[in-house]
């Protein structure tokens, strides 16, 4: 396959996903995390059919790049609200802290497991320990759209379920502008790690402030696509090269858009849409880069982030639904419901490939997307559990009609 008609079928996938995102009689269906995608680029991928040749899925790196960066985009500005609900500080904390207790389990267990089993130098295992953290530590918020989608769920573990999935998108986007800073082979040498990291994240707060500032006092939708699009873009760019990260530039710059405009939720039901369109490219080659041909060490130590991501979710699970009433009797099915992961941490494994490639980055994309099979499989079933023995499903689904599913999953977009 060449070039163009790589690029077209892409185009023909985001045109699908439009269509699928707009269309209410088919919302629910599908998986949550696309991952029905991600096997779709593999098996086209040069692991399996090779239809994608390895060099045609590294010529598309821009590509991928901006993808991830909008998808920053998107979450920044959906950050603050669930619908025209703010999410409350203390969910926030609890989904960032959730966050980075699962990414510290996974990141010693991979940090003790490389050191004592492969010949790593030390850079390269630090390396592989961070970005292992980095792609568990997300809990897709599309899981919990997916079953309110499906089975009606209302109440108030449904409220924290979709706030604390919301929130650990934050803890990933900046953990990804740490890990950029700190890798080798930026552009800012006279820069501390911190000084690096704060750069990227003042690049993306100040072109939210100026995109805020060009939007105005009346909202205009076409010319706020050009600003939005515009400042994106140029946040993109600067940050790549710059090898600093693109997607917390891009979140940086959704989060203080949603923070100082006046039109942010206007903005907000103008990129949600674009969100899916965006999603189904970036899966697709996210499995096109998954490499599976690894030593056999960086396979197990894959197999030891899994064991380690389930163990730390269902112990969170557990400590939550004692802690917190709003999770009583969610117990540990609430924690493997939060296994469910997405697009983040494929985008920030993707990240990750472009600033670092080599074994460690493969590895490191491998582990996010069988993350992504391990969430699909176990996450949605244990939340619709959870949800049941919470009493906040109470009838089968129906999939003959979905005006009661497409307004509560209006109610949490």
């Amino acid at each position: 396959m060449n070039a163009i008609t790589f690029l077209l079928g892409l185009l023909g996938l985001a045109y699908v996903g439009s269509i699928l995102v707009g269309g209410r009689a088919i919302r629910g269906f599908g998986l949550a995390s696309g991952a029905e995608y991600l096997v779709l680029g593999f098996v086209l991928g040069p692991q399996l059919l090779s239809v994608v040749g390895r060099s045609l899925v590294e010529s598309f790196q821009p590509v991928v790049m901006v993808g991830v960066s909008w998808l920053g985009l998107v979450l920044g500005v959906s950050y603050l609200q669930v619908a025209e609900r703010e999410i409350p500080l203390t969910r926030v904390v609890l989904g960032i802290v959730l966050s980075a207790a699962v990414s510290a389990v996974v990141s010693l267990t991979v940090f003790f497991g490389a050191t004592y089993f492969s010949a790593l130098p030390r850079l390269e295992i630090l390396a592989l320990a961070s970005g292992a953290g980095l792609v568990c530590s997300e809990t897709t918020r599309h899981s919990v759209r997916w079953i309110v989608e499906r089975y009606g769920a209302k109440g108030p573990l449904a409220d924290l379920a979709a706030d604390t999935a919301r929130a650990s998108a934050l803890f990933a986007a900046l953990g990804l502008s740490v890990l950029n800073a700190w890798l080798p082979g930026g552009a800012l040498p006279g820069f501390s790690v911190i000084a690096r990291v704060l750069v990227s994240l003042a690049l993306g707060s100040v072109l939210g402030l100026t995109a805020a500032l060009l939007l105005g006092r009346e909202f205009r939708r076409d010319e706020s696509w050009g600003i939005l699009l515009g400042t994106s873009l140029l946040g993109t760019g600067a940050a790549a090269r710059l090898n600093l990260s693109p997607l917390s530039a891009t979140f940086a710059l959704g989060l203080t858009l949603a923070a100082v405009s006046r039109h942010r939720i206007d903005i907000k039901a103008m990129v949600i849409p674009t969100e899916q369109p965006v999603i189904l490219p970036v899966v697709l080659l996210a499995g096109a880069y998954v490499n599976v041909k690894l030593p056999p060490v960086m396979l197990a130590l894959v197999i030891a982030a899994l064991v380690a991501k389930l163990s730390a979710r269902a112990l969170c699970g557990t400590l939550l639904s004692a802690l917190s009433p709003p999770a009583r009797g969610g117990g540990v099915e609430l924690g493997i419901s939060m296994l469910s992961s997405g697009a983040l941490g494929l985008a920030v494994a993707l990240a990750f490939c472009v600033r670092h490639p080599g074994q460690v980055s493969d590895t490191v994309l491998l582990l996010a997307a069988l993350g992504v099979l391990l969430g699909e499989g176990l996450g949605p079933s244990a939340l619709r559990r959870a949800l049941t023995r919470a009493g906040e499903i109470k009838v089968e689904p129906s999939h003959g009609s979905g005006s009661t599913a497409s307004l509560e999953q209006d109610n949490l977009t």
